[in-house]
Parts: C-alpha cells; sequence; structure tokens
C-alpha cells in the first residue's frame, strides 16, 4: 500500500461522521462491526484488542492494508499523519496546508490553539510523534481539563491522559502486572484506529457513561455515585464496611424460599441489622399468576422478633403498568399486619428463554411507567418504596431521571460498586454466608447521609 496516499485519505475521510457508532437505545451508542464482515488482514482478527475499530473503519473504506494481507497494527504513525486525524476527529475541520507539507495547516493550527508548541512536534512531519504528546492533543482539543486524580498508569502521570482514561478514550497494556502506556514510543496504526474512533465519539455526544462495549449518554438530573471506594473494605467474615465520615451503613440480607429454613436469632446475632424478604412472585410463563413465597409469612414474623429491621420486595414479571399496580395491591394486603421500617421493593428482572414472558422487555418507557406505578401505590399506603436494578438494568432497562422520587437499589457484585449513578442500597454479593442459614445468601449495606 502507497502510505502516502493512506494518510492523505484518510485525513480527508476522517469521520466527518459518526464512525460505526450504532444506536442500541435511546441515548446508547456501540461500536458495532458490520454483519458478514471479515477481516481482509492476516494480522488483524476476532480477539485482537483493536478488531473491532480496525474492522469498523475499514468497512467503511477509511484505512486499508499493505496489499500483501498485513495491517500492520504495530507499525508507527507519522507526526502530520496523527495531527491530521486527531484534530479532525475532534471537529477541526479541513485546514489547508501553509508550506510544503501536505499536514502543515494542522501543526500551525494545533500551535495557534496551544494543544502543542512547535518544539514539541518537531520539523519532520513525516518521523513519529510520542504516544504522550498524541495524548496531549487529543485531551486538550477536545477541551478537556487536565485531571487531578491518581494516573492509572506506572510510567507516566500526566493529568490530560488521566483525564482521556477517565474519558474512555485511552486504557494502555499491561507489563508485568501493572498498567502502562509506553508515553514515549510513537503511536501506532493500531492504536490511532481506537483513538480516533473514540475522538469522534467524545466530540460528537460529549462524556458517556461505558458499559458492556456500549456508551450511554449521561442522564441530566441523576446524582452521580458519589462514594470514595478507599472507604469500602471486605473484613474476613465477608461483610462489608464503609467508613466515610459523616456516612452511616447498616448490613443486612435479603432471603426467599431458596435459602429454606433460616435461624432468624443467629443472624441477628451474626451482626445483621435488616432483612429484605421476599413476599411473592409472579410466574415466568405467558400466564404470569401472581404466587405467594411459602416462607414469607415465617420469615417476616421471625425475622421481627429477632429484632431486625424489615422490609420486604416483590419479584415482578410484569409487562404492563396494570399488572404493576396488581403486585403492589397484593403486596398492601400482604403485609398490612406487618411493621415494616425498610422499604418495599420493586424487583423486576428479566428472564431470557423460551417462553419467558419477559424474554422480551417492555420499552424503556413502559419499564419506568410500571416501577413508577408501582412505588406510587406503595408510598399511597405509606410505605417507603424502593427500585431494584443490576447495571445492566439500571443502564438499559431504565431512564433513571424518570424515577427521582424513589431510592435505589443497587445489584453489583464488585470489591466496590463501579456505578455511575448514586444509589441508597448495594447488594454486593449473591455468594454471603451468615450463620443461621445454611447455604448462599445476598448480603447489602444500606447508606444514610
Amino acid at each position: 500500500m502507497n502510505w502516502k496516499k493512506f494518510e492523505r485519505r484518510a485525513a480527508a475521510l476522517a469521520l466527518a461522521a459518526v464512525v460505526g457508532v450504532q444506536p442500541v437505545l435511546a441515548g446508547s451508542y456501540k461500536l458495532t462491526v458490520p454483519s458478514g464482515y471479515t477481516s481482509p488482514f492476516i494480522d488483524v482478527q476476532k480477539g485482537d484488542w483493536y478488531y473491532n475499530y480496525v474492522a469498523v473503519l475499514n468497512s467503511m473504506g477509511i484505512i486499508d492494508g499493505y496489499g500483501n494481507g498485513y495491517f500492520g497494527a504495530d507499525d508507527p504513525l507519522s507526526a502530520g499523519a496523527a495531527l491530521v486525524m486527531v484534530l479532525k476527529a475532534a471537529g477541526s475541520g479541513t485546514i489547508a496546508a501553509t508550506d510544503g507539507h501536505w499536514a502543515s495547516g494542522y501543526a500551525d493550527y494545533a500551535v495557534s490553539k496551544g494543544y502543542l508548541t512547535s518544539e514539541e512536534i518537531g520539523d519532520d512531519l513525516d518521523g513519529d510523534m510520542p504516544r504522550i504528546l498524541v495524548a496531549r492533543l487529543a485531551a486538550k482539543a477536545l477541551g478537556l481539563s487536565p485531571s487531578e486524580n491518581k494516573s492509572p498508569f506506572s510510567d507516566v502521570d500526566d493529568g490530560y491522559l488521566t483525564a482521556l482514561y477517565e474519558m474512555g478514550i485511552v486504557t494502555g497494556s499491561t507489563e508485568n502486572g501493572k498498567t502502562v502506556f509506553l508515553p514515549d514510543k510513537p503511536i501506532s496504526r493500531a492504536e490511532i484506529s481506537v483513538i480516533v474512533w473514540q475522538i469522534d465519539r467524545v466530540h460528537t455526544y460529549g462524556k458517556q457513561i461505558l458499559f458492556q462495549n456500549t456508551y450511554y449518554d449521561i442522564l441530566d438530573g441523576v446524582p452521580v455515585n458519589s462514594y470514595d471506594n478507599k472507604y469500602f473494605l471486605k473484613g474476613s467474615d465477608g461483610y462489608m464496611t464503609y467508613t466515610e465520615p459523616g456516612v452511616e451503613t447498616e448490613l443486612g440480607i435479603d432471603v426467599s424460599v431458596y435459602q429454606g429454613e433460616i435461624d432468624w436469632q443467629k443472624v441477628a446475632d451474626a451482626g445483621m441489622d435488616f432483612a429484605i424478604i421476599r413476599v411473592g412472585y409472579r410466574g415466568y410463563g405467558s400466564e404470569g399468576k401472581m404466587m405467594p413465597d411459602k416462607y414469607f409469612t415465617q420469615n417476616i414474623q421471625s425475622a421481627l422478633d429477632a429484632g431486625l429491621d424489615v422490609g420486604v420486595y416483590y419479584f415482578s414479571q410484569a409487562i404492563t403498568v396494570e399488572e404493576a399496580r396488581e403486585e403492589a395491591a397484593y403486596v398492601i394486603e400482604q403485609v398490612k399486619d406487618y411493621d415494616l421500617t425498610y422499604p418495599v421493593v420493586f424487583d423486576w428482572e428479566r428472564q431470557n428463554y423460551a417462553g419467558s414472558r419477559t424474554q422480551t422487555v417492555p420499552s424503556v418507557s413502559t419499564m419506568c411507567k410500571m416501577a413508577n406505578a408501582f412505588c406510587e401505590d406503595i408510598t399511597a399506603a405509606g410505605y417507603e418504596a424502593m427500585v431494584y436494578f443490576n447495571p445492566s438494568e439500571g443502564y438499559k432497562q431504565y431512564d433513571l431521571s424518570q424515577l427521582m422520587d424513589y431510592p435505589f437499589w443497587l445489584a453489583q457484585y464488585n470489591s466496590v460498586p463501579t456505578f455511575y449513578y448514586d444509589f441508597d442500597m448495594w447488594q454486593y454479593t449473591s455468594t454471603g454466608r451468615v450463620p443461621g442459614i445454611s447455604g448462599n445468601v445476598d448480603i447489602n449495606l444500606r447508606f444514610f447521609r
């Protein structure tokens, strides 16, 4: 392949429109390789970290290989090509040459904007550009401020680079168990493919949330996760604590028939403060019959007798607002004789198998209307309502900005919660062990701020 021809063509075409960003849900975008695409490159195959980016750009005719079957993923990119591709992706438009080199106008533009100095760019636009300079160029062209957070890279501490990392634009690599950026190495063809796509995404859509290879727009008015990870600590007993000054916590479990017979006094003696007990569920099949949890009455009375604070949850398979209200009415009737001091929770979870009534998820609008309808009726009956979800449901199935009247219960089984938005209770494990329960049990941390 003629490398100069590639550089000029790539610069001219560098993402004038969104490159390979396909809508998944309203407000979400995903890097999607076209259906039926087969890599023509021997050295670009599924499993390579750069595969999707190269595949998308190649399918659009923006990048090509050498003509011998190779893409040359590790080959360096010239400084001129890096300037043109990054600046165009960040919205500079086409800039005419100012001297003999075809990329000279972009070099002068970068200097005039304060992105890089003429000394950093150098006199040889056909030479290599260290990747740290490409990172600073990208960050400044996107209008990012240098991050004050600790660098994720062991070999460089640069606020602009850290800002790019926090935006999902760069990730680095691993060497000897450490995350490195290799700041003085030239940028490679594989790396520029990733960076150019990411820069254009941020320029077009702004800051987004990356989850499972999909980018989600940040919702207006929804508080961001404000917990400080350094205060989370799991003890040798498997119990999580959070010690930030000014934040109180309580530890508890949620249970159903699957935990069998429970010795609730042992649970209380083990340090549990509360229990969320399943009151019932809707069947998975098309009929969607509402059923009680056969251990509900025994569990709730025994938990109360042991001195625990108690709430309940209903495992919903509702597909209409009317069904959600039916579930709320059922819960209200079942709990009327008990003193609930913890929330009544709407727990909707998809069941992905043939014949499941929730295999096809209702629209985001319907999901929000169902959750609100359930919670409105629970609140009207004098109880605190809450909505339960895992990150996938929180990002994909709900628009959390429509549920702001109610607290959130997050299920995420990590050492720290990485969900972008704020929440009031965290289910941090489904394999907890608590005295008085013979098998695994969900354990939760409730926050009071």
